[in-house]
């Protein structure tokens, strides 16, 4: 029996002994927030229990050793039992101000039961700055006064700054505490380890509230007793500015011009306190000497939109604007893209104009082919082709080559004003071009110019005429055929062929061919020879020369019917009166001819030529003195010349 019992009993103690081995250890009191004074010691405490691993702290994630005078165990040199607690010695804010936690290593290396507890603050005291009030931004100096418009709310700001822990902060209208307020605390961005505690009072300012003291009351465990202090400002309300603008009406400020005397407006404004007067142009403050705007003399930047304000401690007066509208005439101010612009033929280019002016200027465009245009002169050159500011020339021509020019103008008044720009050149450049056929008509026998025209840039290097086998260059002869220099004339040539003493078989198409460095073309010109003796050229010449005939043979029977009469007559005596009054009668246009002894044919070869179908053919006078019968009419006869081709 008694074997039995020590059985048992040492079963008992086996139990014992593990459950205590593997019992878990935790934290009985973990570290909490601590406040201590600059320069005492401070208790962190930490306690375990089934404590089997090692104590250790760390200080902002850092740790911590053990030094004597610094820190030290709470239980002289080493941890007692579950006791880990932590003297901080002689504390500061630079080493000691932080986030501290107790730590426990695990029992053994394969049990998780190691702690770590939160981190806990140690604040370091550090008494804050007097309390300030700050009011529309700005510290409010003891004995100053806040200023506030009645019937409006003001936010008045009380800050306590570096201090650790942050201040407490109250507000108090004469000895009643305000409740309409919050409150922020802060770091301090250059001393992160003490805070700046702000305070916003939002103030309602009635007349009630005039003369009366306004404090901010800071608390702290390190200010003296009482531990608070105060800062103090008086309340004074006020009324808001009302402006106005005397000196001119808006006619006269809408038409002034440059140049103009002087200009002199001023801001008048009622409040209480005296208000600050102020004067913007576009948005912008303008420096004024106090409420009058001078402007003298008037320029154009004097142009805008002017404001007026004031300003006091209660608050800011509405703005009240004008209009100044500066005229002045227009300027060019650039062209381009440039002043010389070459384009190849068929491609697209623009040209812009910028000018200024009140009011606006508007654009007008003119070509000029030969030279500069000449805008607004006797001499005017130049052709309109835009009234936009952006001129573009679709698929270029040469017939746009030349100088442009823009004209800005606008109205001042009853006046017209203008300003004319730089000319630009525009180039055209391409391969010769012109139109491909043509055509002349020639006299055989007489000489003919057979013409082709062209444009081209650059100029043309060489140019040929060719007809059946033959080649000419220009300038160039071959027998009766003559290549002239072509003349020129705002980059457009003309070629001149010159055939004399015609013939039938130079009736042919004569083709010239124009090269350049960009290409080559032909152009041919069609030459008709006309024969100067048919009267069947055409078959429109034949009722024409059928038609002469008839006309002669009739003249010819009235002439000889005239003379017959005329011959019956000379026997009888006429008086001289009779004579005269016979002269009378005669058409204007008759003239007296003498009779002259009938002559012998003259040969054709001697006489020339006979004229054209249809002229009239002249009859030889028969007779030896003047005479009513001798007298004959000489019509005017229609005579086709051959024609000269130019």
């Amino acid at each position: 029996m008694e074997l039995k019992w020590d059985c048992l009993l040492h079963v008992l103690v086996i139990l014992f002994s593990t459950k205590k081995i593997h019992a878990v250890q935790r934290f009985v009191e973990m570290p909490s927030y601590t406040e201590v004074n600059p320069g005492e010691d401070a208790l962190l405490k930490c306690r375990i229990s089934e404590k089997r691993g090692v104590c250790s702290w760390q200080k902002d994630n850092k740790p911590v050793g053990i030094y004597r005078g610094k820190y030290e165990w709470a239980n002289e040199n080493s941890p007692v039992g579950g006791d880990c607690s932590l003297w901080v010695r002689a504390a500061t804010l630079q080493l000691d101000d932080g986030q501290w936690q107790c730590q426990v290593t695990a029992s053994n290396y394969d049990v998780q039961d190691a702690l770590s507890s939160p981190p806990a603050p140690l604040a370091v005291r550090v008494p804050p700055q007097s309390p300030r009030i700050l009011f529309n931004g700005s510290h409010v100096l003891p004995g100053q006064n806040i200023t506030v418009p009645a019937g409006s709310r003001a936010t008045v700001v009380c800050e306590a700054r570096y201090g650790n822990p942050p201040a407490y902060i109250e507000w108090y209208l004469e000895k009643e505490r305000l409740t309409a307020w919050s409150q922020t605390n802060a770091s301090e961005v250059e001393r992160p380890r003490v805070w700046a505690a702000r305070s916003v009072l939002e103030l309602g300012a009635t007349r009630s509230a005039h003369g009366r003291t306004l404090a901010c009351r800071a608390h702290h465990p390190s200010y003296p007793a009482p531990y608070y202090r105060d800062s103090y400002t008086m309340l004074d309300v006020t009324y808001a500015p009302v402006v106005s603008i005397n000196g001119a009406d808006a006619s006269t400020l809408a038409n002034l011009e440059e140049g103009s005397s002087a200009l002199s407006l001023e801001c008048r404004a009622n409040g209480n306190p005296s208000p600050y007067v102020w004067w913007t142009r576009n948005g912008q403050v303008i420096p004024t000497n106090g409420p009058k705007l001078i402007l003298a003399p008037i320029v154009r930047n004097h142009s805008g939109i002017y404001g007026c304000q004031a300003r006091n401690s209660a608050g800011t007066s509405d703005s009240v604007k004008i209009e100044i509208d500066v005229k002045y005439p227009p300027r060019v101010t650039w062209v381009g893209p440039d002043t010389v612009v070459e384009a190849n033929l068929f491609s697209q280019i623009t040209l812009e104009c910028k000018a200024e002016g009140n009011p606006p200027p508007s654009y007008q465009w003119y070509h000029s082919p030969g030279g500069a245009a000449r805008i607004n002169d006797a001499q005017e050159e130049g052709v309109p082709v835009s009234s936009t500011p952006q001129l573009q020339l679709h698929n270029v021509s040469y017939a746009q080559h030349g100088r442009y020019t823009c004209v800005a103008s606008n109205r001042i008044g009853l006046q017209d004003r203008s300003h004319q720009s730089e000319a630009i050149r525009v180039n055209v450049l391409g391969p010769p071009v012109g139109e491909a056929r043509g055509a002349a008509h020639a006299w055989r026998g007489a000489a003919v110019r057979l013409h082709a025209a062209l444009c081209a840039d650059p100029p043309p290097r060489r140019a040929v005429w060719t007809w059946g086998s033959l080649r000419l260059d220009v300038p160039g002869e071959l027998g009766r055929f003559s290549s002239l220099e072509p003349s020129s004339e705002n980059g457009c040539y003309r070629y001149t062929l010159l055939v004399s003493n015609v013939a039938p078989d130079d009736a042919r198409a004569y083709v010239l061919r124009v090269e350049n460095e960009r290409g080559s073309s032909t152009h041919a010109v069609a030459l008709t020879v006309h024969d100067n003796f048919s009267l069947t050229e055409t078959s429109h010449a034949a009722p024409l020369a059928a038609a002469a005939l008839v006309s002669a043979a009739l003249l010819v029977l009235v002439l000889c019917l005239v003379v017959r009469c005329r011959r019956r007559r000379e026997s009888v005596e006429y008086k001289t009166d009779d004579l005269n009054s016979e002269k009378t009668v005669l058409p204007a246009d008759a003239v007296y001819t003498p009779r002259v002894p009938a002559s012998p044919p003259v040969p054709p070869s001697v006489a020339g030529p006979p004229g054209p179908p249809g002229a009239a053919v002249p009859r030889a006078a028969t007779g030896g003195r003047y005479s009513p019968g001798a007298l004959q009419v000489r019509r005017a006869a229609v005579v086709l010349q051959p024609p000269t081709t130019v």
